[in-house]
């Protein structure tokens, strides 16, 4: 979008920098005196409106991109590291030549003798590597930096130039680059612009980043691949760069048909209150909360010893059908081996803050800190739980318990309150507030449903429930869900009791398994099974023995060759029988040269051509069959002839 606005800006300031002065010397008296008397009274009135009309809209434009833009900025701001690849990058022609780089097909070189022999020539190396020098012939130099390409270049043109070579090396050579080619890469994954960009040769995986328009914030800055013949060759955590300036990608030079990768991001947690720079994070399995905080720039200098953390629970760790989110309180020692989980809400309170504030824990929808000025019914209905009739059943809404310090300042004084009091009963600043849940409450079967469905959520099951049922009581599809990419898994539960399970030190959780494939709209699903509807894609994957693999932009239902030739077509090393496609929902469908042309691809779906390892390689089955398939079809003719002559 910022390309746009630059490209506008300049435009416009064209036309005004040779039109509008003509219009502005124009201007009759009354014109102007409308202009001074605006600025007299209204220093800040839009004089454009006075101009002449185009430039007016012009500048309406440039205003409402320059809006979008600041909104997408600021937007971004929230999402931590995304913003460094949003700048633009310029290259130089006189760029020092990294002592890394290897010439390649379109390099130019400059060959210089001096000396006794004094001569300069350019030479474009081919696409097979080669330059041609006369009473020479071909010379390789694919792949070579410039000092073995000046190495080579001594011992060959040592035959026809004595000199160089001389004992007294009478005659000096230099190689040098001259015009650069430039170098095809391939993006792919949640990248602002996938697909294939043109950069320049000395760029390395950041800038070229750049020059795809920087990362998307469902990204990962963390786990960033350079994919090349197929393997993942680096992983680049750009972290170690934003957060202690390890430059540790420096030396990792792009190739040209590289793949840059970006996996969607997998795990972020928000952190909010009292540290330098709140927003969104990106962590990794095993880190722990202190680096979350060290991330965000630590705490400030009027951060609280007191963290609170809300978490989603995952579905197969939820004891009920309101178990979805669970807070717990934390000091800054604690952050140091409290391992972080997804869906992590972190707030960390300032001394100011809790001055004034009271501390809500336990089985509320929303727990965390309200205000004391508030009665305790009021705090509780902020915090959502005791306003939904079907999660208070899971409540002791008869014990509420708040600890309030007394004259020593430790919480020395405990109340019990009960719900139907609350309203009469007036918090304190720091006043702790702990709502139970009821032992009593017998668990009851639910599905979960996430993805792009207007509600996500947890809902009771019944007997015979679809899929189709689960997603209206979810409100149905989003524009941007696939209907034909569900996941659904189901839940394995024991059926003995958990206490008898404690009580044996076994695991009572609930497993996940495999999603199930196949399914369709009328598809029974059992109790607690979890549903997942995956977004609209407008692309499809195609790997393997093809071309130009990678992604290709989706275009409609057609058929799996049409797509295979957007890729460039399946190579000569193509092994069609042992070919596939997977669909969004994880159905895979056998492939071969017939039914490609006719198997229509859907949004997302995947494309896998295997390559045939030993294409020569003698097949006796094969073989024998081809035989038995020609003598069947002559026996067919020659019994046609017969009967024909006959």
């Amino acid at each position: 979008m910022h390309r746009h606005y630059i490209i506008l800006l300049a435009f416009v300031s064209i036309l005004i920098g040779q039109g509008s002065m003509l219009d502005m010397e124009d201007m009759t008296n009354d014109r102007l005196d409308d202009i001074r008397e605006q600025l007299k009274t209204d220093p800040s009135a839009d004089t454009r409106k006075v101009l002449d009309p185009k430039i007016e809209t012009l500048a309406i434009e440039i205003d409402r991109e320059a809006a979008e833009l600041k909104k997408e900025l600021e937007e971004m701001s929230e999402y931590f590291g995304y913003s460094y690849f949003k700048r633009k990058i310029n290259f130089f022609d006189n760029v020092p030549t990294p002592i890394d780089f290897r010439l390649g097909a379109g390099d130019e070189i400059i060959l210089s003798l001096w000396g006794q022999i004094n001569l300069q020539e350019k030479f474009t190396i081919n696409k097979d590597g080669l330059i041609y020098y006369k009473n020479i012939g071909f010379i390789n130099l694919a792949n070579k930096t410039i000092e073995e390409a000046e190495l080579i270049l001594i011992e060959k043109l040592s035959k026809t130039y004595s000199t160089i070579k001389n004992t007294d090396n009478s005659t000096k050579l230099m190689l040098e680059l001259g015009k650069l080619r430039s170098v095809n890469v391939y993006f792919s994954g949640q990248i602002s612009d996938p697909g294939i960009h043109v950069i320049h040769p000395f760029s390395d995986i950041f800038s070229a980043i750049i020059q795809a328009n920087g990362i998307k914030v469902s990204g990962s800055l963390r786990n960033v691949q350079i994919i090349r013949n197929r393997e993942i060759i680096h992983t680049i955590d750009f972290y170690n760069f934003f957060v202690d300036g390890k430059y540790d990608f420096s030396n990792i030079r792009i190739l040209e048909g590289d793949i840059i990768h970006i996996p969607q991001i997998d795990s972020r947690s928000e952190i909010l209150g009292a540290v330098e720079q709140p927003g969104y994070y990106e962590f990794q399995t095993g880190e722990v909360l202190s680096d979350l905080i060290r991330y965000a720039g630590g705490p400030t200098v009027n951060a609280a010893d007191t963290i609170m953390l809300d978490w989603i629970v995952p579905i197969s760790q939820r004891s009920s059908i309101d178990d979805t989110q669970r807070n717990i309180s934390l000091t800054m020692e604690e952050t140091k081996s409290f391992v972080l989980m997804k869906g992590s809400t972190i707030n960390v309170a300032s001394v100011r803050a809790m001055a004034t504030s009271v501390l809500l824990y336990g089985r509320v929808k929303n727990p965390g800190y309200y205000p004391a000025s508030k009665s305790l019914k009021e705090v509780l209905d902020l915090a959502g739980g005791f306003n939904d009739p079907f999660y208070v059943k899971s409540i002791r809404t008869d014990e509420i318990k708040i600890l309030r310090r007394d004259e020593s300042q430790y919480y020395g004084t405990e109340y019990n309150v009960s719900y139907k009091d609350s309203g009469t009963f007036d918090l304190l600043p720091d006043d702790k507030i702990f709502v139970y849940e009821d032992a009593k409450y017998r668990n009851i079967p639910t599905v979960r449903i996430d993805g792009e469905v207007n509600r996500s959520g947890t809902f009771p099951y019944t007997q015979g429930m679809t899929i189709e049922d689960a997603i209206n009581l979810a409100e149905g599809f989003t524009p941007f869900a696939n209907p034909k990419g569900i996941l659904l898994y189901d839940e394995w539960e024991p059926l003995v009791d958990k206490d008898e399970l404690e009580a044996e030190g076994m695991d009572h959780s609930p497993l996940i398994q495999d999603p199930v494939a196949n399914i369709t709209p009328d598809f029974e699903i059992s109790e607690n099974a979890y549903i997942q509807v995956l977004p609209l894609k407008n692309h499809v994957l195609i790997n393997g023995a093809v071309y130009r693999p990678g992604l290709v932009t989706y275009t409609g239902n057609k058929s799996v060759k049409f797509y295979l030739n957007q890729a460039g077509g399946a190579t000569s090393a193509a092994q069609f029988k042992d070919s596939y496609l997977t669909r969004a929902n994880g159905r895979i469908v056998t492939l071969n040269r017939q039914n490609q042309n006719w198997i229509q691809v859907e949004p997302g779906d995947q494309i896998f051509i295997p390559t045939d390892m030993d294409p020569n390689e003698f097949n006796p089955t094969e073989f024998t069959a081809s035989i038995v398939s020609i003598l069947t079809n002559l026996a067919t003719i020659i019994f046609i002839v017969d009967s024909n002559s006959n």
